[in-house]
């Protein structure tokens, strides 16, 4: 049997990697101000707790609308994969979460572009991939 080696990810390699494919803004210990696909995310890294976190806002809480609140949570059980939309600080936000423990490079950048493409595609397909669970 052919043992695996499994490379995850921690703050600084996170940090390498963000700084090959996007333009860090801002960086303070474990959290980045990033250009990214176009738009500004912000990273967190959280090693005491197991998560990193990478998120895009959307627009502003006052300016979603009903239909769009229930458009976004149906797109979070069936057109969404990794990333989420979600509600924090009055902003609807296009979010990444996942434990830090098993974060691969390949996971990571998924997640990113997910963010991307899900803030994208507010208002329109609300998908974060090409990849639709359900009856759509």
């Amino acid at each position: 049997m052919i043992a695996t080696i499994k490379s995850t990810l921690n703050a600084q390699s996170i940090s390498q990697l963000i700084d090959e494919v996007g333009n860090i803004l801002e960086a303070g210990e474990g959290c980045w101000k990033v250009e990214y696909g176009k738009r500004v995310l912000f990273l967190i890294v959280d090693a005491e707790h197991d998560r990193v976190r990478a998120m895009t806002p959307i627009l502003k809480e006052e300016d979603l609308e009903e239909d769009d609140l229930w458009d976004v949570m149906e797109a979070n059980f069936d057109r969404s994969l990794d990333a989420r939309y979600a509600i924090g600080d009055g902003v609807l936000w296009s979010v990444f979460l996942h434990p830090l423990n098993d974060l691969s490079r390949t996971l990571f950048l998924d997640g990113l572009d997910q963010v991307v493409t899900l803030a994208n595609n507010f208002g329109g397909s609300f998908c974060s991939s090409d990849i639709v669970f359900g009856s759509e």
